[in-house]
């Protein structure tokens, strides 16, 4: 009966069940502070100063009595600039053994108050803190309070009831593309509420820019916070009042003007109409006089409701490779990007969706041709193009559809010669500039706008130079893995690069590869286990393998070589700047080409689809705890 009346019911208990366990977290979080609690404990009488080595410093060095929980050390001063400090303490383990740690942190001419967190029983401590001229240290404050953390319980909450419908709503299973929607649109809101007003995501800088010109008109009145974030100069912070301070701080700023801009024509070049969403909301909070903190949030939005709107149409109307498909569009690099300011979530939602239209007409084709399918196809190719145009050599695969092998030598002559004329005309756009000003001997165009020795005139004339060297170079960086690994810092050489292309928050961190345990087995049971009722009517042909082999490596070869011209140093003997991620557009193409549709494993699909649906959330949910929350918001 009992058992019974909770299924009844299973909603409502879940709710109980669901705060319960967020209350127990939170208790457990806040133990030490309700049974060993203090609101201050101020050591401002012990900061001296003293002279080190011909560099002033701030020094504060106090035992305590006994061991003392410290949760947040907080100081209270000025100082011109931003500059690193050092707390040197003597914690106590959990079995009595006392050991000697170092913390680093911050504190920088933006704020008053600056806050690091310790959260350990400490028997000692020493600050010291370099003093610049007209630096101050007015107050040093330990201090171990009850706490409740609202970015903490909204985590759990969420991600708790986001499991339970994966586990217990049969509906979960029976229509996957609207739980990834819900799922997608929750988890996406999550990143854009705790990324906080800095920059997170790759070179977010510069796509806020052109989002933020985009915006705003003929006059970009360009305030003192836009500009911080456009010039990547704001201030560290580790802790959740540091961030507090940081968004009153940026609103402050957001309502100061620095400069206005003029630009000379209202209508945008195509190259930034994948801006447009990202625009479209900044514009609305423009009208609305958002605080600077939230404006930014609020432009994030139109990516992320665009790229939920494309990959849910692809996933509804996916016939082959479904759950792959869903699997793949729920991983937390994809929904990271598309919660992040950036061109690269329409380049992958447009051309998945295209590649998706392409594979259901490829080996499901029909009597008739549909010709607005094929427009469709066409137009999501080239505007996911618009951006990037080195995934233009995708659009060759319309050349094969069944459908059209029936029709009129003259009719194919027309449709074959219309696609290869726009690959021709997008792939003009990316290839004209830099052969005209090769032929012209601009020698500086096309370098990195970041800086470094780097320009794709001079780069073209160096592999004309060195022809051999150049094609061995460019196979074997594209056969070789490994240089997917190629970000720029050491502590990202070891990773697999798995979880650089599918468990990646940029900035905020990677998951470790343990966690690569569930990612490769499950995308290896979607990849070969075969849709319900969904058999290929077509198999493909030799000269249809042909083609797709030149317009997949075409596009590899393009993204290897783009990357060579423009951010790789002339001369250098490798081709750096290359991620993982920049395949992701390729991804359910490759998948569906996969020749498997025999019965490989005895599953039912409403288990692998509570198994898909829950192993993807385990990697979101952990990764986005363990990279946008721990040290940072709690």
């Amino acid at each position: 009966t009992v058992i019974e009346a909770i299924k009844k019911h299973k909603r409502i208990v879940a709710a109980v069940v669901i705060l319960i366990l967020t209350a127990i977290i939170e208790i457990e979080c806040n133990y030490q502070a309700i049974r060993h609690g203090y609101t201050d404990l101020d050591l401002s009488e012990y900061i001296t100063e003293k002279n080190s080595l011909g560099t002033e410093k701030f020094v504060v060095s106090y035992a305590f009595p006994q061991k003392n929980y410290i949760k947040q050390i907080k100081l209270t001063g000025s100082f011109p600039k931003e500059q690193w400090f050092k707390i040197k303490v003597t914690e106590v383990n959990p079995f009595g053994k006392e050991e000697e740690k170092t913390y680093s942190d911050t504190v920088n001419g933006w704020f008053n108050d600056y806050y690091t967190d310790i959260s350990a029983n400490v028997t000692s401590l020493e600050i010291e803190i370099d003093k610049p001229k007209d630096a101050q240290l007015t107050g040093v404050v330990c201090s171990n309070n009850v706490e409740i953390n609202k970015y903490r319980i909204l985590f759990f909450v969420m991600a708790f009831s986001m499991l339970y419908l994966a586990v217990f709503e049969k509906k979960a299973s029976k229509k996957p593309e609207r739980f990834f929607a819900v799922y997608a649109l929750i988890f996406g809101m999550l990143i854009i509420f705790f990324a906080q007003p800095v920059k997170n995501s790759w070179d977010e800088q510069v796509h806020f820019q052109n989002a933020y010109r985009l915006a705003s008109g003929r006059i970009v009145k360009w305030t003192e916070a836009a500009v911080d974030i456009k010039d990547v100069s704001s201030v560290k912070c580790n802790t959740k009042a540091e961030y507090a301070e940081l968004r009153k701080y940026m609103d402050e700023k957001g309502k100061e003007l620095l400069y206005t801009e003029e630009k000379e024509t209202l209508i945008p070049s195509y190259t930034v109409l994948a801006y447009v969403p990202q625009a479209l909301f900044l514009k609305i909070g423009m009208l609305l006089h958002l605080p600077f903190s939230v404006l930014y949030a609020f432009g994030k939005v139109g990516n992320l409701i665009l790229f939920i709107g494309v990959m849910y149409c692809a996933i509804s109307i996916a016939k082959k490779k479904k759950l792959l498909l869903m699997f793949f569009a729920m991983m937390p690099t994809v929904i990271f990007q598309a919660s992040s300011y950036t061109y690269d979530i329409v380049v992958l939602s447009f051309i998945t969706l295209a590649c998706v239209m392409w594979a259901n007409e490829m080996y499901f084709p029909r009597k008739g041709v549909e010709t607005w399918k094929v427009i469709a196809m066409v137009l999501l190719f080239t505007i996911g193009c618009f951006s990037k145009a080195v995934y233009i050599p995708l659009l060759l695969l319309v050349i094969l559809l069944p459908a059209y092998q029936k029709m009129s030598n003259k009719n194919k002559i027309f449709l074959w010669g219309g696609i290869a004329l726009i690959v021709m005309l997008v792939m003009m756009t990316f290839v004209l500039p830099t052969l005209t000003s090769t032929v012209a001997r601009d020698l500086s165009f096309g370098g990195d706008s970041r800086g470094g020795d780097t320009g794709s005139v001079r780069q073209i004339i160096s592999m004309v130079k060195h022809p051999w060297a150049s094609i061995k170079l460019m196979l074997g960086s594209i056969i070789q893995l490994d240089n997917f690994r190629n970000l720029g810092y050491s502590s990202a050489d070891n990773y697999f690069f798995g979880n650089l292309m599918f468990l990646n928050f940029a900035e905020a961190g990677i998951l470790s590869d343990k966690w690569s345990v569930l990612l490769v087995p499950m995308f290896t049971i979607l990849a070969i286990c075969p849709e319900a009722n969904a058999d290929p009517h077509y198999k493909l042909k030799l000269w249809d393998k042909f083609v797709i082999f030149v317009s997949v490596f075409g596009t590899i070869f393009m993204i290897w070589l783009a990357l060579y011209l423009s951010f790789t140093p002339v001369g250098e003997n490798e081709i750096r700047g290359v991620q993982a991620r920049y395949y992701l557009p390729l991804i359910y193409m490759l998948f569906a080409l996969l020749p498997w549709n025999k019965k490989c494993f005895d599953f039912k699909r409403e288990k692998l689809v509570r198994a898909s649906l829950c192993i993807v959330q385990i990697l979101g949910w952990v990764l986005m705890y363990q990279t946008m929350i721990q040290g940072r918001l709690v």
